[in-house]
C-alpha cells in the first residue's frame, strides 16, 4: 500500500522519483493481498500489478531512502544491512508525536477494516515522506 500511495503522490506532484517495495521475508512474485487491493481501490489507487520482492544488497546500495512500517522492520533491515543505517527510517517517524503512534501494524490475515486502518496510517505519513525524499525536509510545503 505504501508503494502505491507514494508512487501516486509523486506522479501528482511531478516528483521524479523511483518507488519500490521489498521485504526481508517476502515471497518473491506474490501479488498484494485481496484486502490491500480493495482498500487501495477504494481510494482510487490500483496496486494489483505490484509484486513482492526480497530486499537485496544491490537495492540497499542503490536506494537513497528505505522506509519500514515499524521499528521492528527497521531494526531487521539494519541487522541484515548495517550499511543502510543512515538511510533507513520508520514511515511515520516524521509525524509521530513524541514517539507515539509511530508503528503501522501489518494487517496480513486481518479483515478489510484492519487494512483500511493501515491504509489510513500510511496515507497520513506520505506527505512527509514525499517531502523528505525530494527536499531532505520532512515538513511538506504548503
Amino acid at each position: 500500500m505504501a508503494e502505491g500511495w507514494l508512487r501516486k503522490m509523486a506522479e501528482k506532484a511531478g516528483a521524479d522519483i523511483e518507488v519500490a517495495s521489498a521485504g526481508l521475508g517476502a515471497m518473491i512474485g506474490s501479488p498484494p493481498s485481496r484486502n490491500s487491493v480493495i482498500a487501495m481501490n477504494e481510494e482510487g489507487t490500483d496496486i494489483s500489478g505490484q509484486r513482492s520482492q526480497m530486499l537485496t544488497p544491490e537495492m540497499v546500495e542503490e536506494f537513497t531512502h528505505i522506509f519500514g512500517l515499524g521499528s521492528g522492520h527497521i531494526e531487521a533491515i539494519r541487522a541484515h544491512f548495517p550499511e543502510a543505517l543512515e538511510k533507513t527510517f520508520v514511515l511515520r517517524e516524521f509525524i509521530a508525536e513524541g514517539g507515539h503512534d509511530i508503528e503501522v501494524p501489518d494487517p496480513i490475515g486481518g479483515d478489510l477494516d484492519e487494512y483500511r486502518e493501515t491504509r489510513k496510517l500510511i496515507r497520513e505519513a506520505m506527505p512527509s515522506i514525499l517531502s523528505f525524499v525530494t527536499t531532505g525536509d520532512p515538513s511538506p510545503g504548503e
